[in-house]
């Protein structure tokens, strides 16, 4: 009982970390899921819409990547950067009110630590875009 105790807490404990780390990269993941399922209902297939999907993501993903390492006005760049954080944020407050239905009964206090969560995985997603850490660094995932 205890052990199975300790493995959930560790499993959410898992979970919310991947959260914050994958929160950079919730933009192009919402433009491939978006393109890929497009291209499933209007009648292609599945290999063709995951294809379609992941092209479209990996784009979003590289017109990202070449914006923040350019010399544009840092007011294009801080544009680029939000539209990456807000659904950054979105996740945070979805997942942050889906777990913390496991444990609070009250429906106010849930949208009270979803709003927290979206705003500490939306300040986590600015500041890993911001101050220079590899996010966008192809040479520091290898």
């Amino acid at each position: 009982m205890i052990l199975g105790l300790f493995l959930a807490l560790f499993g959410i404990g898992a979970f919310c970390a991947l959260i914050y780390r994958t929160a950079v990269h919730a933009l192009p993941v919402a433009v491939g899921f978006w393109c890929g399922f497009a291209a499933l209902h209007s009648g292609s297939g599945v290999v063709v819409a995951f294809a379609l999907g992941f092209v479209a993501g990996a784009i979003v993903f590289g017109i990202g990547q070449s914006v923040w390492n350019s010399r544009r006005p840092k007011a294009f760049r801080y544009a680029i950067v939000l539209l990456f954080v807000v659904p950054a944020v979105w996740t945070g407050f979805c997942a942050t009110e889906q777990l913390s239905t496991l444990v609070v009964p009250s429906a106010i206090w849930r949208s009270a630590l979803a709003i927290i969560g979206a705003m500490a995985v939306g300040l986590t997603a600015f500041a890993r875009l911001t101050t220079g850490d590899a996010v966008f660094d192809w040479r520091a995932t290898r």
